[in-house]
C-alpha cells in the first residue's frame, strides 16, 4: 500500500486567481461565472458603446445616402471601381466612416480570446484540484493509522503527515505507544503506533530523504479492532470479511481510501443543473472523469514529468475506482452548445438588420447581402464549435454575454437613433427608408411701388398713356 504523490495544482494565471476568488466567495460556480462576466462586460464596455454608437451611425448615414447610391449604383451597374470612387467621395461629403468601429471590435476580440485562455486555464486548475483534494482525502486513511506524538510523527503546515527519519534511527524514544524496530545491517526501521492499524517500513541505504523506499504495511488486528473505518458498502472490517473470507485488511484499506476520496469528489465537484461537471463540455461524448489516465493528463495538462513519475495510470487506476460512474456517464446533452450557437444567431440577426443598409450599398451589385448572410450564420456555428471544445462554464458565459450584448446594443441604438434625428430633423421616413427633401427656394414678396398721385398712370386710356395695340388687319384695338 502507498501514499498518492498527486502534483499540488498551482495557477499561474491572474484570471484564474480571479475566477477563483469569484467562485470561492460566492455561494455557487453560477454566481462566480456571472460576476467574472459582468466584470469582463464593464471591461469592454466603453468599446463596445464605442463600435456599436459608430456601426449605428453609419447606418443611419448610409440610410440617407440610399438614393444617391441607388442611383449610382443604376449609373455605373458594368464598371465596380468608377462607382466604388464615387461611392468613397459620397462617403467624404457625408462623414462616413467605413473603420470606425474596427479598432474597438478588435478589443473586444482580444478580450474575448484571454476570456477562453482563462477558463481554458482555469478548468484545468479546478479539475486537478478535485484530484489533489481526492489524493488527500485517500492519504488521510492512511495516516490516521499513526498516533502523533509531535516529535517522531508530526503534522507539517499542509496537514501532511511526517516522520523524522534521522530522529528515529538515531535517538530511539522510550515511548511506549511508538513501536520502533531497527535493522542496522539491512538499513531500514519498522515504525507504529499501539493504537494504529498501518506500520512504516522505511529503507535508509540511500539516505533519510528517499520517499521511494517507503512502505505502508496494513496491521490485520488493528483494522479488525478499528470500528470507525468503513468501505464502500458502509461495512466493518470484520462485517465485510463474513461475507468474503478470502477479505485481506490492505484490500479492505484501500477500499475505505478509495471511498473516501470518491465522497470527496461528490462532494467538490461543480454541477450545473443538468451538466455534472461544469468545468467538463456539456455533451453526451464527454464524462465528468476522464476514463482513462493520458486523456487526463492531456484534457487537464498535468505536469506528469514535473511530479517525478510518483503518480502515474497505476495510480489514477487506484483513486478512481469508486468513480466508474461518473467515468462513463455523460456529462451533458448538448443544451449549453445550442444554447450558445441560438444566442450567436439572434445577435446575429439583430446586427444584420443594422446592417442592412451597408450590405446593399457598399457594392454595385449588392454583394454584399449575400455575404451578410453567410456570415449570419458562420458566427453561431463557429461559438458552437467553441461550446463543444471548452467546458459548460464558457458556454455559459458566452451565453450571458450575448445576452447582455443584445441589450446594450438595443439601447445604444436607441440614443444613437434620438440624437441623429434631432441633428437632422427634417428626414423623413417614406416606405422603411429616410428621405430628406430638398430645400425649396423661397418666393420672393412684391416690392410696393409709391405712387405719385400728380403723374399720370401708365396705360391709363383717358390720360392719353395707354398702349395702342394694333389690330392684326391694321386697324386700332
Amino acid at each position: 500500500m502507498e501514499i498518492l504523490n498527486f502534483a499540488k495544482p498551482v495557477s499561474g494565471n491572474f484570471l484564474v486567481d480571479i475566477i477563483l476568488w469569484l467562485v470561492t466567495s460566492t455561494s455557487s460556480v453560477a454566481v462566480g461565472i456571472i460576476l467574472f462576466t459582468l466584470i469582463l462586460k464593464l471591461i469592454t464596455l466603453p468599446f463596445d458603446f464605442a463600435s456599436r454608437a459608430s456601426m449605428r451611425k453609419n447606418a443611419l448615414k448610409m440610410e440617407a445616402m440610399r438614393p444617391e447610391l441607388e442611383k449610382l449604383q443604376k449609373q455605373y451597374a458594368g464598371d465596380k471601381n468608377l462607382y466604388n470612387q464615387k461611392m468613397m467621395a459620397l462617403y467624404k461629403r457625408n462623414g462616413y466612416s467605413m473603420f470606425g468601429a474596427c479598432l474597438p471590435t478588435i478589443l473586444t476580440l482580444v478580450i474575448f480570446i484571454v476570456a477562453i485562455n482563462g477558463f481554458t486555464a482555469y478548468s484545468q486548475f479546478q479539475n486537478r484540484q478535485y484530484f489533489y483534494d481526492m489524493t488527500l482525502e485517500y492519504n488521510e486513511v492512511i495516516y490516521s493509522g499513526f498516533e502523533e506524538d509531535g516529535e517522531y510523527i508530526y503534522r507539517d503546515e499542509n496537514g501532511k503527515l511526517c516522520f523524522d527519519n534521522q530522529k528515529i534511527v538515531e535517538q530511539p524514544t522510550e515511548n511506549e505507544n511508538l513501536i520502533i524496530n531497527i535493522d542496522e545491517q539491512a538499513k531500514f526501521y519498522e515504525i507504529s503506533t499501539k493504537n494504529g492499524y498501518i506500520q512504516r517500513k522505511f529503507y535508509y541505504s540511500n539516505g533519510y530523504d528517499n520517499a521511494s523506499s517507503v512502505e505502508y504495511i496494513v496491521l490485520e488486528q488493528g483494522v479488525l479492532a478499528n470500528t470507525n473505518l468503513l468501505n464502500y458498502e458502509g461495512k466493518t472490517f470484520k462485517q465485510a470479511k463474513e461475507l468474503n473470507a478470502d477479505l485481506t485488511a490492505t484490500d479492505f484499506l484501500i477500499d475505505v481510501c478509495q471511498t473516501m476520496a470518491a465522497k470527496q469528489f461528490e462532494k467538490s465537484n461543480d454541477s450545473f443543473l443538468w451538466v455534472k461537471n461544469i468545468w467538463v463540455t456539456d455533451s453526451p461524448m464527454k464524462h465528468p472523469v476522464e476514463s482513462d489516465w493520458k486523456a487526463f493528463v492531456v484534457s487537464y495538462a498535468y505536469p506528469e514529468a514535473d511530479s517525478n513519475h510518483t503518480f502515474g495510470e497505476p495510480q489514477y487506476k487506484i483513486l478512481t475506482a469508486k468513480l466508474e460512474n461518473y467515468k462513463t456517464a455523460p456529462n451533458g446533452y448538448f443544451i449549453l452548445v445550442l444554447l450558445t450557437a441560438a444566442s450567436s444567431l439572434l445577435m446575429q440577426i439583430v446586427m444584420s438588420k443594422t446592417q442592412k443598409s451597408q450590405m446593399e450599398l457598399q457594392t454595385v451589385d449588392g454583394q454584399g447581402v449575400q455575404t451578410q448572410k453567410f456570415m449570419m450564420w458562420l458566427m453561431p456555428i463557429m461559438m458552437a464549435v467553441f461550446a463543444f471544445m471548452y467546458t459548460a462554464a464558457f458556454s455559459i458565459y458566452i451565453i450571458l454575454s450575448s445576452v447582455i450584448s443584445l441589450g446594450t446594443t438595443f439601447l445604444i441604438n436607441f440614443v444613437v437613433d434620438r440624437k441623429f434625428k434631432k441633428q437632422q430633423p427634417k428626414e423623413q421616413i417614406i416606405r422603411g427608408r429616410v428621405y430628406v427633401p430638398k430645400e425649396q427656394p423661397k418666393e420672393e414678396k412684391p416690392k410696393k411701388v409709391k405712387v405719385d398721385k400728380n403723374k399720370p398712370m401708365e396705360n391709363d386710356f383717358l390720360a392719353g398713356t395707354a398702349d395702342k395695340k394694333k389690330h392684326p388687319r391694321g386697324r386700332i384695338k
